[in-house]
């Protein structure tokens, strides 16, 4: 690969390597830190920018904490209806959005999985309760409307 950075690599160890994000020296994907100037590298891992993001405007019910791959934001799932995990959350996702690219990387840089635990919680503990909610209200009231039509039809014969 001395050539053309740009050209495709040629053998499975080439496709290994990628190149420092401080000082530009070739290291293995899955290195933590670069040999060479001690640079901390990310690995996969979770954005800042998303999980604050998600605490800020769906925190409330957890989810920038099921996005980071911890159980415990099924406390703010139980509790959403008090209001407090949303104050909590915008806290949480302003002081995410704070936080230094070195301090990130250390606590969450390294951490995976939770994305479709997201959904399935979502699904499971939002979409469902709002949609039977909306069945209580909606069934009573439409029954009692129901009721003064036929009153209504029975007067005006």
């Amino acid at each position: 690969m001395d050539g053309n950075i740009y050209e495709q690599p040629t053998s499975e160890l080439e496709r290994n390597l990628v190149f420092c994000r401080d000082c530009g020296s070739q290291i293995s994907r899955t290195a933590p830190s670069c040999p060479s100037c001690g640079a901390a590298q990310q690995v996969g891992g979770k954005g800042k920018v998303a999980a604050g993001l998600l605490a800020i405007f769906l925190g409330g019910f957890g989810i920038h904490r099921f996005y980071l791959g911890q159980w415990w934001g099924l406390f703010y799932l139980l509790f959403c209806w008090t209001g407090i995990p949303g104050l909590i959350s915008f806290i949480e996702g302003i002081v995410f959005l704070c936080t230094s690219d070195e301090k990130w990387l250390d606590k969450y840089g390294h951490k995976s999985g939770g994305s479709a635990l997201v959904l399935v919680l979502i699904l499971f503990f939002v979409v469902i309760p709002v949609i039977g909610i909306l069945a209580a209200v909606s069934i009573p009231a439409y029954q009692d409307y129901v009721e003064r039509v036929q009153l209504k039809q029975l007067e005006s014969r």
